[in-house]
């Protein structure tokens, strides 16, 4: 079993560039094995609620939504920290617009959306293992939202609101019934909030 640091996870990521793949191909393999393993879960088509932040743990959403997509399902998108995101969340991104069961909406929407439909899966790719302190308000109001929905909730990387490193918490982080850990294991998994808000985990290759 692999246990990786936030520091020791980039410096991951950077040999693996080094060695000849690229950041965009690590999101779509982190992305393409996560949805596998959903679509192994749960075979038939339905609606999922893709929860994504600024940064590349939403990209990794939006990879799992291209997928599913594929396969026939539904998704609902939307990015809680405003539309200015990564580079490589915005790459993804453009290649969801004009899909079929694709819907982008706004965090004002979340709360009737969560209320209105009964989302088969809820992914929450907010913050990823480089989140410490306290959440801020914005992103704690929508996890006390998530908790609306009756659908299977998954983490990606790690729940938002636990420190990957030191396994500490915030109060209002999101409560998952399973994590996706991209490459290896985090410090944080194995914390008693840890075993409290991740689920079971599940370690996804990305090379």
């Amino acid at each position: 079993m692999k246990i990786y640091t936030s520091i020791e996870m980039r410096r991951y990521e950077q040999a693996a560039v080094d060695a000849g793949t690229s950041f965009e191909q690590l999101m779509e393999n982190a992305g393409q094995g996560s949805a596998a393993d959903i679509l192994k879960r749960h075979p038939t088509a339905g609606h999922v609620l893709v929860v994504c932040g600024k940064g590349n743990n939403g990209g990794d959403g939006l990879v799992i939504a291209r997928v599913l997509q594929q396969s026939g399902w539904k998704a609902d998108i939307v990015f809680v920290l405003g539309d200015n995101v990564s580079e490589l969340s915005a790459l993804n991104r453009s290649r969801l617009h004009g899909l079929p069961g694709i819907e982008f909406i706004e965090p004002s929407e979340l709360e009737g959306r969560l209320k209105k439909f009964s989302y088969n899966l809820l992914i929450e790719g907010i913050f990823g293992t480089g989140f410490n302190g306290i959440l801020p308000e914005s992103v704690a109001s929508i996890c006390r939202l998530l908790p609306l929905s009756d659908g299977f909730k998954i983490a990606l990387d790690i729940p938002t609101g636990l420190n990957g490193d030191t396994g500490e918490a915030d109060e209002n982080a999101f409560k998952a019934d399973l994590t996706y850990t991209f490459a290896a294991f985090k410090p944080g998994h194995f914390s008693e909030a840890g075993k409290s808000l991740c689920g079971e985990i599940v370690c996804i290759d990305i090379v």
